[in-house]
C-alpha cells in the first residue's frame, strides 16, 4: 500500500469511528432512573423515579406534572403501591425517591445502608389528618380513638353500630388498607395501639383495599360502612367524623391547623426518603417541592403544607 493510500484509509477509519461514537452518545441521551444528567446534542433529559405511598400518589403526580413546566427536560415517574413498596425499592436501589406516609423503620434504614453504602435522608414534605369516613346516611358525627380501637383491633368489643349509637342497627362494615401501606401501619400503631406492651393487630373480616381512594369509594357505597384514609381523599359522597382521644371529649374535625399542630388525634407527617444526600436534578426537584410553589400544590391537593 502506498503512503498516500495509507493516509486515505486512515482518514476513512477515523470518520467511521467518529460516526460510531456520535451514534452511541445519541443513544444515551436519556438517563434511566438515576437522576443524573446526560446530554444529547443540545438537549439534556433526566428520569427521576418516585415510588411508594398511595396516600401520596395524587400529590406526587401533581408535583410531577407541575415540575415538567418548570424543568421540561426532567421526567418524574411517580408510582404507588404503598409505602412498603417504596421502601423496598429504595432498599434495592431501584428508585430515586421513596414516598412514605410513615417513618422508615431502623431495620429498613439499615438495609438501605447495607445495599447502597449511604445513610437514608428524610424530608418532611406535608402533614395529613387521617380521616375516619362514614356513609352520608349515618347520623353519627363524631367518635373517639377509644371506640375506634374497639372497632378495629383484634379482640375489640364493638362490632355493631348500636354499640356506638343505639339508634343505628346493623353490623359495622370495615374498609381498610393492605399491609404494605404506610396508612395501614400508622392506623394500626396509633389506633389499634398496644395491649400489655404488645402491638394489637387488626381484627379479621376487614375488606382491604389497594389504595386510599378505593377505601372512600367503598364507604360511599355501603350504608353501614366505616373506613380510614387521608383527608385529601374526601368526596361529597362520604362524611368524615370528628375524632376525640377519649369518649365524651369534644371531637375535632380534620383540618389544616389541627393537623399541623398535632391537635387532631390521628394527624401525621408525610415524607420523602433518599439513599444519601440527594444531588443534581433529584436535589433540585426536592428543593422545589419544599418551596412555596411546591407547598401550594400540597394545599391544592387537600393536604396540609409545612407553613
Amino acid at each position: 500500500m502506498t503512503k498516500n493510500a495509507q493516509l486515505h484509509w486512515g482518514i476513512r477509519l477515523g470518520a467511521v469511528a467518529t460516526l460510531a461514537a456520535g451514534l452511541a452518545l445519541a443513544g444515551c441521551g436519556k438517563k434511566e432512573g438515576t437522576g443524573s444528567v446526560e446530554s444529547s446534542g443540545s438537549k439534556t433529559t433526566v428520569d427521576i423515579r418516585a415510588k411508594g405511598s398511595d396516600t401520596l400518589i395524587q400529590l406526587a403526580t401533581a408535583w410531577a406534572e407541575a415540575y415538567r413546566k418548570v424543568s421540561p427536560n426532567v421526567f418524574v415517574n411517580a408510582s404507588g403501591g404503598g409505602t412498603g413498596t417504596g421502601v423496598a425499592a429504595l432498599e434495592n436501589n431501584t428508585t430515586d425517591i421513596c414516598d412514605a406516609s410513615r417513618e422508615m423503620k431502623p431495620e429498613e434504614r439499615a438495609k438501605v445502608k447495607q445495599v447502597t453504602g449511604k445513610d437514608v435522608k428524610e424530608f418532611t414534605v406535608a402533614y395529613d389528618a387521617l380521616a375516619v369516613y362514614s356513609h352520608p346516611s349515618n347520623p353519627i358525627k363524631e367518635i373517639s380513638v377509644e371506640e375506634l380501637r374497639e372497632i378495629w383491633a383484634e379482640g375489640g368489643s364493638i362490632t355493631s353500630w348500636d354499640q356506638v349509637n343505639p339508634a343505628i342497627k346493623g353490623k359495622i362494615v370495615l374498609f381498610g388498607r393492605q399491609n404494605n401501606s404506610g396508612t395501614y401501619d400508622y392506623f394500626r400503631e396509633h389506633v389499634c395501639g398496644k395491649k400489655e406492651g404488645k402491638q394489637r393487630e387488626f381484627r379479621g373480616g376487614i375488606s382491604e383495599m389497594n389504595g386510599s381512594a378505593e377505601v372512600v369509594e367503598n364507604v360511599a357505597k355501603t350504608s353501614l360502612g366505616l373506613g380510614y384514609s387521608g383527608m385529601g381523599y374526601k368526596t361529597p359522597n362520604v362524611n368524615w367524623l370528628k375524632v376525640s382521644n377519649k369518649k365524651g371529649e369534644p371531637g375535632i374535625e380534620p383540618g389544616t391547623d389541627v393537623a399541623r399542630t398535632g391537635k387532631y388525634p390521628i394527624a401525621r407527617k408525610l415524607y420523602l426518603y433518599t439513599a444519601g444526600e440527594p444531588t443534581g436534578e433529584v436535589k433540585a426537584y426536592i428543593d422545589w417541592i419544599l418551596s412555596p410553589t411546591g407547598q401550594k400544590i400540597v394545599e391544592q391537593e387537600g393536604f396540609v403544607p409545612l407553613k
